[in-house]
């Protein structure tokens, strides 16, 4: 039944212009139901034991109004790269997302967020963390362009001392055929082509990593079917900041928006 649900563009009824695309880090503001799976493969010359190191992470958007103005988010992360094993990892939660400007081409959006210490502290995937987070998101398309931002801000409110501010940005091209104006929500192609690089840069204001800026930026490219609304993304994560956490993150990302109230009746 899940695949069967019919769903354009983003997810249907969404007239947003065909070219915002689901970044591969930078959030996107437009809100709609959807259903995602992040793989993350982690090169790190420091890993002295051999083992491959990994991580996903679910995501599940929902959309509460027709007008694709109120939202929810959750992102629920596993992975490796804990001292001893794989576990789950700090769940993030988007609980209200709010779109002030929600026009074909240009979305401004809130968000209130909480992070919640679901990580196994035993294994370094937690830190007994809770925090709350604060951003703005926008997306703006132009014919077949596309510019992503984000501001965010959190702060810990139990647990360790610590403050984070995270500018992220993103510009894409995506292949549209027929193009004048605003690219179509529905392309009528097999497959929509799309290119995009990111940068993100998070900034640790207080708290014992005080002062440390870790940069990096994502090549990216986008496969996607407009007609099932199924993509498939590919980007390497590069830093380009004396500060860093790993070497190299390459990204594979597969999703869709589908209608969850379709997919419940």
């Amino acid at each position: 039944m899940f695949f069967s649900i019919n769903s354009f563009s983003h997810e249907e009824g969404a007239n947003f212009s065909g070219a915002i695309i689901d970044p591969l880090r930078v959030h996107h503001a437009h809100i709609e139901d959807e259903q995602r799976i992040n793989f993350s493969f982690i090169d790190d010359v420091g890993n002295i034991d051999g083992n491959n190191t990994y991580s996903h992470s679910l995501e599940l958007a929902i959309n509460w109004d027709d007008n694709f103005r109120w939202g929810s988010e959750i992102f629920i992360p596993y992975s490796n790269t804990g001292r001893s094993g794989a576990d789950i990892g700090d769940i993030d939660i988007q609980l209200i997302k709010y779109a002030f400007i929600n026009e074909p081409e240009t979305i401004l959006t809130g968000i209130f967020g909480m992070s919640l210490p679901t990580g196994n502290k035993s294994k370094g995937l937690g830190g007994e963390n809770t925090a709350i987070e604060a951003a703005l998101f926008l997306d703006k398309a132009y014919k077949n362009w596309y510019w992503g931002l984000n501001l965010e801000l959190g702060t810990v409110v139990s647990g360790e001392n610590e403050t984070e501010f995270e500018l992220a940005t993103a510009v894409s091209y995506s292949f549209i055929d027929g193009t004048t104006d605003l690219a179509s929500p529905k392309p009528q192609q097999n497959f929509v082509p799309s290119v995009s690089f990111e940068l993100v840069s998070e900034n640790i204001l207080s708290g014992a990593e005080k002062g440390t800026n870790v940069v990096t930026v994502i090549p990216g490219l986008h496969l996607w079917h407009p007609k099932s609304d199924w993509s498939i993304r590919f980007g390497v994560e590069i830093p380009v900041s004396s500060d860093k956490e790993n070497d190299r993150v390459y990204l594979l990302q597969i999703g869709t928006h589908k209608d969850w109230g379709g997919i419940f009746n």
